[in-house]
């Protein structure tokens, strides 16, 4: 407990930092950590660290998890859920209407820049300083390049453009201008191919598997080379995770898949209040009538007769005489021992991301296989193409069903597929626009930023 508090206290010192224009010309308080304090000995500079880690499942209003989170809002924009939520704003991302001054959309992107702001205070701070074990440098500044590549994939993947901060200063940062979507892709793969060269094998919370290693930076990055048609990449680093069978295996039972150290976890976040599981499930599991959100029809029709992953990773409700469906992945809600953490990255993903390079590289068979494995395990028949185009159009509804209320998949699928409009324009009519796939730039950092443009269309 006396670990958590600390590694609060010096995420509140990082934050802080963020958040005070003139920070390093305020005299600093005797009682308060300055940077190079932080990163004097090993284990002020691990809590920096751990701290970004914390924050990521420390708030209720927060992207990884929540009633703001980026799976509830994506699976709005998409075709997972819908809204039963009164307020305005929640009803924008249904619609896809969102507006420039969306508080909700405002603050994931001031989330997710204040966590790449901590990432880059962590990776100044230990590339400056002499006091920490050399091993111990190392794979903290994996993690921190780790992490804030993965803010960046979700920062491009919402808003397309977004300027890359890659330091601490402020008189730096508030003058960017947004950087080409290829940019920001290849400096993503750059800290994640950096991460995997500084990262351990092992993970060093022991048997936690809740920071990073050197298979969840191969993983985030196989990923990545799929958004960015690197086939051969892909595969390459799907492989290095599922041929790891002496760490990662599919769980037979798919009630397990996403119980805390799961063999099929590669990262998870570990909750940072006692008795609390995941946000998820308090925010998703429905007793009474929806007042947020329930499972689409759409999703609900899209399982095979004999697939099980329906039964146990849908829950369902009747109310009179409405039935409501709800993910139910997560199972545990607030009062019980913590048996679940929410999930970040699974090997059940890199079977289908694999799956999909080998079908683009016409290796039909591989793509068989592996698709094939996911498929077995959910008890629905194999699948067999005869063409190319056969095979991904499979990968694809596979992934809407095994995926499905995972941090945005099935609405970064629609737009990375360029499937958007087919899939969209019914189901949103008369509302829907090409354009709607990105979110808008916040009218707020505009205002602060006069390099700052407009995503077309607001």
């Amino acid at each position: 407990m006396k670990r958590i508090f600390f590694c609060v206290f010096i995420l509140l010192f990082l934050q802080l930092c963020y958040s005070c224009k003139k920070f390093l010309t305020v005299k600093v308080p005797e009682n308060r950590l300055t940077n190079p304090m932080v990163f004097a000995n090993d284990s002020t500079a691990t809590a920096a660290l751990v701290g970004i880690y914390a924050a990521m499942s420390s708030q209720r209003l927060n992207f990884p998890s929540g009633d703001q989170s980026i799976t509830l809002l994506t699976g709005l924009n998409a075709d997972e859920l819908d809204n039963y939520s009164g307020m305005s704003e929640i009803k924008e991302f249904y619609a896809n209407d969102i507006s420039p001054t969306n508080t909700i959309n405002w603050n994931i992107w001031r989330q997710l820049y204040v966590s790449i702001y901590q990432c880059n205070s962590v990776l100044e701070g230990l590339n400056t300083s002499s006091m920490i074990t050399p091993l111990l440098k190392q794979q903290l500044l994996g993690e921190a390049l780790f992490l804030r590549a993965f803010f960046y994939f979700y920062l491009v993947n919402l808003y397309g453009q977004v300027p890359l901060a890659l330091t601490t200063s402020y008189q730096v940062n508030n003058v960017l201008s947004r950087s080409p979507i290829p940019n920001v892709y290849c400096q993503i793969k750059n800290d994640l191919i950096s991460a995997r060269t500084l990262l351990s094998d092992e993970y060093i919370s022991g048997t936690e598997r809740i920071r990073a290693n050197r298979y969840a930076a191969s993983a985030l990055l196989a990923r990545v080379y799929l958004y960015c048609h690197q086939w051969e990449q892909t595969v390459v680093n799907a492989s290095l995770v599922i041929n790891c069978t002496n760490k990662y295996h599919l769980c037979d039972q798919l009630t397990d898949v996403f119980l805390k150290n799961s063999p099929e976890v590669i990262l998870q976040l570990q909750p940072s209040l006692p008795k609390y599981n995941t946000f998820d499930a308090e925010i998703f599991i429905l007793n009474t009538v929806p007042t947020l959100v329930a499972c689409s029809r759409q999703l609900q029709t899209a399982f095979e007769p004999t697939d099980k992953r329906q039964a146990a990773w849908m829950g369902s409700v009747k109310i009179l005489d409405d039935r409501f469906y709800f993910p139910y992945k997560y199972k545990v809600q607030v009062g019980a021992d913590v048996q679940e953490y929410l999930m970040l990255l699974r090997l059940g993903e890199l079977y289908l991301v694999r799956a999909e390079a080998y079908a683009h590289l016409g290796l039909i068979d591989s793509a068989l296989a592996d698709l094939n494995i996911i498929r077995e395990r959910a008890s629905t028949p194999p699948f067999d193409a005869i063409s190319v185009d056969s095979i991904l159009n499979a990968i694809y509804m596979e992934r809407q069903v095994e995926l499905f209320s995972e941090w945005g998949h099935r609405w970064f699928d629609l737009k990375r597929t360029l499937r958007a409009d087919e899939v969209l324009n019914d189901l949103k009519f008369p509302g829907w626009n090409t354009l709607d796939t990105l979110y808008p730039i916040p009218q707020s950092e505009i205002a602060l930023n006069p390099h700052l443009t407009q995503n077309v269309g607001y």
